[in-house]
Formats: structure tokens, sequence, C-alpha cells
């Protein structure tokens, strides 16, 4: 299941504590930037563990991104999404990540009696999923935009202030650089944001219309 970032409507501290409860019983290693890992291999799925880093989660097929992985963080530990889904994440920095296959992942919660902290993680994080489906129904460039800025400004500073603004919003939508550019550009005119260099800098208000 996917541990995506932003998520504070609910406590992380299960996700947090599941992490350690499960830490002696993997072996973490170094991962270099730009470094991929599938949920599914060959029919079987997989569940990641990670400690430090920054990693980005997408959708196999367009490699649209869906958000960031919070740290420390967990894909694939109840393996509900189909092979269909085509999730993988890679890493945007130095990252220590942990690989176990998802039916061991399972054993240990089970001897460990691990459900409860579980069951927490996944119940936020199948809020965040449902979150993030219905920013695919809106309807406007505008809104959609508006809603990645947001997003943006909760990612972690060393991740934000090395994105432009632009290129972070067409990677997670289907809108056209061009179209991306003019809206930032009429937001920043109109003071509703601070952007130096193509960074996001700050938003100071953003109308749900526009």
């Amino acid at each position: 299941m996917i541990n995506i970032h932003h998520d504070h409507s609910k406590d992380i501290s299960a996700t947090v504590e599941l992490v350690e409860k499960l830490t002696p019983f993997v072996t973490f290693i170094t991962a270099p930037p730009d470094t991929r890992f599938y949920l599914y291999i060959n029919g079987h799925s997989y569940c990641y563990l990670v400690r430090s880093g920054i990693c980005k989660v997408y959708h196999r097929n367009d490699e649209l991104l869906l958000g960031t992985l919070l740290v420390p963080g967990i894909i694939g530990i109840s393996a509900i999404l189909p092979v269909e889904a085509g999730l993988f994440i890679q890493t945007h920095s130095t990252s220590e990540i942990a690989t176990i296959s998802t039916v061991q992942v399972r054993q240990l919660i089970a001897e460990n009696n691990l459900w409860e902290l579980l069951a927490s993680h996944v119940s936020r994080v199948t809020s965040r999923l449902y979150t993030i489906n219905t920013y695919f129904n809106v309807s406007s460039a505008y809104e959609i935009t508006r809603i990645q800025l947001l997003e943006l400004m909760s990612e972690p500073p060393e991740y934000k202030n090395n994105v432009s603004a632009a290129h972070y919003v067409q990677q997670k939508t289907s809108l056209s650089r061009s179209s991306i550019m003019k809206i930032l550009a009429q937001l920043k005119k109109g003071g509703y944001i601070r952007i130096e260099n193509g960074i996001l800098m700050e938003i100071y208000h953003l109308p749900l219309k526009y």
C-alpha cells in the first residue's frame, strides 16, 4: 500500500512505528538517485521500506507522478493494488531502502502481532488514495494546477526547492507545459504566488476559480 507524502489528515505515528518494528528483519541498501523499484516483479508482489531519502511514486503506464513517499515510509505492504495499477517508486535522492516480499512481510506482521499498526497505516493511506482520486475529477486546467501547487508547497524542502513549479505540475497531470506556464504567469502577475527562477517560493492566496 502506498504511504504518500502530504497526508496530514490522519496521524502517521502508526506507519512510523510499523517501520521501526519491521526494521530488524530487513536489510537496507543505499540506492542512488533515479533507481526504480517495482511493486510487482515476475508475478510476485514486493514491499519496500524507505528509511531515508526522497522517493517518488509513479503510475507505470504513463509515468504519471502520484506523489512523494513519506519517510519513513512503506509501499506494497498490503498488495491490494492489482498488477494493472503498474505502480513503482523512483529515488529522487540517495535513499535507504529495504526490499521484502509481501508474503514475507505479512508473515512478520502475523508473528509479531502488528495487525493494529497495519490497519491504522492502511486506513490513512486509503484516505490519501481517495484524495488523489478526487484530484482527477476536477474540470478546469486552473483547478488542476491550483491543487498541484498546494501539493508542491507541502513537499519536503529539499525536493520542493529543487524542482520548477511548471515541471512539477506537468509530471503529475496531463496538462501541456504552455497552459501551465500561462496559468503560473497569471497567478504571479496577480500577486497570488511568488516564483523565483521557476521555483515556487510562496502561496499568498489561490482562489477556487480563476
